[in-house]
């Protein structure tokens, strides 16, 4: 009834309110200014804050929110020269009537020029935009890494941003959402993340072409059977967490590139040389 929508957002894409993230970051950066180097006082300093938020015109609206509000901005200081007054003042009711009729005229301007706004930023937006949605189902997408660094990064190394992967994959979308731009997607080897992206953390895989680029080609080697079990060919062990009880290790395996990697706990790594090697160099790891 009172037109409030719930729009709901992905993580890492605060782009269905402009407006508000906007004044989040307006409201963060006065703050810097007033918070002392314990980080306190701040909390006195919101309602200055808020004043000069709401005396401040909008260049979207071009009013400020107390001349929406209240038909007319406070005055700081006072006013230079002497404001003139009617020869007959208006009642109360008369004066009341003025009042509304002036505001709703303030508040029709005011949503004039956000739509005008709104149209202008559309037509700039979708220069870089197509009119079909740019996924299928099925398709193979790379994933960027901006958002979810810390998973490539093991505790206690060095490891700096700069020469992490910008894309990992590919993985393929197993679900599409046009409405809302959201892709959702087989991440067999992270449990962790939950599967649904927006398309701005995506770029499309495009396969190797093995005439012109022969060298790049992976051939993943077939498994060896042994005692009647498919064994497959391990490159490295390159990180290692502690997860419940036992420790996990992620397993590089040989003929695939980095989207093939897989966390397996150490139980299933039992003679295994490449475990050994890495328990060589970390001699703290797979001890409680």
């Amino acid at each position: 009834m009172t037109g409030v929508k719930i729009k709901m957002s992905t993580a890492y894409h605060p782009e269905t309110d402009g407006s508000s993230e906007r004044t989040n970051k307006t409201v963060i950066q006065a703050l810097r200014y007033h918070v002392e180097w314990n980080q306190q006082g701040w909390v006195k300093a919101l309602p200055r804050i808020q004043f000069s938020i709401m005396n401040t015109v909008n260049k979207l609206t071009n009013f400020s929110p107390f001349q929406l509000k209240y038909r007319r901005s406070p005055c700081v200081i006072p006013p230079l020269v002497k404001l003139e007054r009617p020869s007959e003042p208006l009642s109360p009711s008369q004066l009341t009537q003025d009042t509304i009729s002036r505001l709703k005229t303030d508040v029709m301007e005011a949503q004039d020029n956000l739509l005008h706004a709104k149209v202008a930023q559309v037509a700039q937006a979708n220069k870089l935009r197509t009119l079909a949605f740019p996924y299928t189902i099925g398709q193979q997408v790379r994933l960027s890494t901006r958002n979810h660094r810390r998973e490539h990064k093991a505790k206690g190394e060095h490891r700096v941003a700069k020469f992490m992967a910008r894309f990992t994959g590919p993985y393929k979308i197993v679900d599409i959402n046009e409405e809302s731009s959201t892709i959702t997607l087989d991440l067999p080897n992270s449990t962790n993340f939950y599967p649904v992206f927006h398309t701005s953390q995506l770029i499309p895989f495009i396969e190797n072409d093995d005439d012109l680029f022969p060298a790049r080609a992976l051939h993943k080697p077939d498994p060896v059977e042994i005692d009647s079990i498919e064994e497959h060919f391990v490159d490295q062990i390159v990180a290692a967490q502690l997860r419940g009880r036992g420790w996990q290790y992620l397993v590089c395996w040989q003929g695939e590139g980095p989207e093939g990697d897989e966390w397996l706990p150490g139980r299933k790594l039992d003679e295994c040389k490449a475990l050994d090697d890495w328990l060589a160099k970390h001699p703290t790891d797979g001890i409680f």
